[in-house]
């Protein structure tokens, strides 16, 4: 007999998962899914600014079809566990208790560690990329993150809800710099898990050095830019399976981590320079058959309607030259081993 502890212990699951989780709690975008595992996000494109004319039938410009970019994401992490509990010295409702407290176990050392990696990797690979010449120190640690704060200005992005994540190891690093002194660090107020105070209007989330990186040194994010939805698919116990005297513990963790298309300029990462992959040439040296090249790429995306490569529900895989006369190619270089996203390549190219 099987007892599914998806419903017994689904609420004691999501609320474990996002107290030892540190970043599921920070990211605050919704997405729906249309399906089991996927989902698409619209955006609405806007068009420039015109002269008003005050005369003729287009006072207000040409008439133009509002047009929407289409972003999918889709669920990958589909991850399980398992455990025996022996009947050898336990009662029926000994092994349920104890189940319930591997369970919680499992989520805080096993799942919400492996998702907060993930959550960097991919919060790094979809973002904005700086690349630092060295690892930052004390001496210059808080001026990074006042780089990170000038991007976020520049761009826009809403000054509540800025978040950054940085590695253990630089706590000490900003703490002891003689800028910390003077800024808005929380002393002594209730702060959540992981939160250890505010620089540059950044919420500081101190996350263990090893989920990290080596080349990664922190990521800044806006908190409507990442979507972290997941999925429990069943977690149950089956008693007395064949060849078990006693209950076999299994369950099924189902996730992803989503830099929305829209949002990607509100996640920043500071990383190596030399760990960033080269960004794609585009040759045009004849319209019908244009090539991207990068060296040591794992994969080439890219897109020839003007949509961003990294998102765009439009974008290939580059395998051969291919014909893009009059159109705006846009190439991104991802997927390789040791080296973090390119920037994006564009290239208007001659009508044939």
């Amino acid at each position: 007999m099987a007892i599914n502890l998806a419903l017994k212990y689904a609420p004691t699951i999501e609320k474990a998962f996002a107290q030892d989780s540190l970043i599921q709690s920070h990211c605050k975008a919704k997405v729906d899914f249309t399906g089991a595992k996927t989902v698409r996000v619209y955006m609405l494109n806007t068009t420039p600014l015109v002269d008003y004319q005050r005369s003729g039938t287009t006072r207000y410009g040409a008439l133009q079809d509002i047009q929407d970019t289409v972003f999918e994401y889709t669920l990958t992490q589909d991850k399980s566990f398992t455990g025996v509990v022996d009947k050898g010295d336990e009662s029926d409702q000994t092994i349920v208790n104890k189940a319930g407290q591997w369970l919680r176990q499992e989520l805080r050392e096993q799942v919400a560690p492996y998702a907060d990696r993930y959550a960097l990797q991919r919060m790094a690979n979809y973002g904005h990329l700086y690349g630092a010449a060295e690892k930052p120190d004390k001496s210059d640690i808080v001026s990074e993150i006042f780089n990170a704060r000038v991007w976020f200005n520049n761009h826009r992005i809403p000054n509540t809800g800025r978040v950054l994540y940085i590695p253990a190891s630089f706590t000490p690093e900003i703490m002891l710099s003689e800028e910390w002194a003077g800024l808005d660090n929380l002393a002594g107020k209730q702060l959540p898990t992981g939160v250890i105070g505010r620089c540059a209007g950044f919420t500081i989330v101190e996350i263990p050095d090893y989920l990290f990186d080596s080349n990664h040194y922190f990521t800044a994010v806006h908190e409507s830019a990442v979507a972290f939805p997941y999925k429990l698919n069943s977690t149950k116990i089956h008693t007395d399976p064949v060849g078990i005297n006693g209950a076999v513990i299994e369950g099924r963790q189902y996730f992803d981590v989503f830099v929305l298309g829209s949002k990607a300029d509100a996640v920043y990462s500071a990383v190596a320079s030399t760990a960033l992959q080269a960004a794609p040439t585009i040759t045009d040296t004849t319209v019908t058959a244009v090539t991207l090249t990068s060296s040591g790429a794992g994969k080439i995306y890219y897109t020839t309607d003007g949509t961003d490569p990294r998102f765009s529900i439009t974008r290939e895989i580059y395998t051969d030259a291919f014909d893009a006369a009059g159109k705006t190619v846009k190439a991104v270089a991802m997927e390789t081993e040791g080296k973090f996203t390119s920037t994006v390549a564009e290239k208007a190219v001659a009508s044939a």
